[in-house]
């Protein structure tokens, strides 16, 4: 993420390719399922074009190692791998729907509405996205993940607002954005400065 932050892409990639991409890949599965395709999907919000090898290891090692519902931090990542890819998100959403409902989710509807949103971003169906990444941010904290995992949600939104046109609700959301890291790596938000 420091590489990418500082627009030193080749290197970041050299580095995910010797961690996260690595065919013998050595640490818990289920890291590897959350990293690498936060960082991927992170590069592409920045503006990077989309690596789709990698993205293909990536979703299928995500399908072979996790293919049930149930942990909410794996379920949300396995949900950028398919919204890359272009599957249909519903089904295994709406496992995790059934498993809300019954009590044993304690993400509840946020990681549902996440997949969606990502989907729909994927789709460049912006308002789509917004609604759906709108409507579980205020408790997007419920899907779990440290900050940095967390910033790809408001980061999605933000780019969203961006490609829909909507600067004031893109202002709006970085005015209220948490105290941390200044950086946003949101390729288009310069514009925001300059309008």
């Amino acid at each position: 993420m420091v590489h990418l932050g500082q627009g030193r892409i080749k290197e970041g990639l050299q580095l995910f390719d010797s961690a996260f991409g690595a065919d013998d890949y050595r640490a818990p599965q289920f890291v590897k399922v959350l990293d690498a395709p936060a960082f991927l999907w992170r590069a592409e919000l920045a503006g990077y074009p989309r690596d789709t090898e990698r993205w293909r290891k990536v979703h299928d090692f995500a399908h072979a190692t996790f293919p049930n519902p149930g942990n909410n931090f794996v379920d949300w990542h396995f949900a950028l791998t398919d919204a890359v890819h272009g599957e249909n998100v519903e089904p295994r959403t709406k496992q995790i729907e059934v498993l809300a409902e019954a009590g044993r989710y304690p993400a509840g509807s946020t990681v549902p509405a996440a997949a969606r949103g990502f989907a729909a971003f994927a789709r460049g169906d912006y308002p789509t996205a917004i609604a759906s990444l709108e409507s579980m941010f205020d408790e997007r904290m419920r899907m779990a993940g440290s900050r940095a995992q967390l910033d790809l949600t408001e980061f999605t939104l933000l780019k969203a607002y961006l490609a829909a046109g909507r600067n004031e609700d893109a202002r709006r959301l970085v005015s209220k954005r948490r105290t941390g890291p200044a950086d946003i790596p949101v390729a288009g938000i310069e514009a925001l400065d300059a309008a």
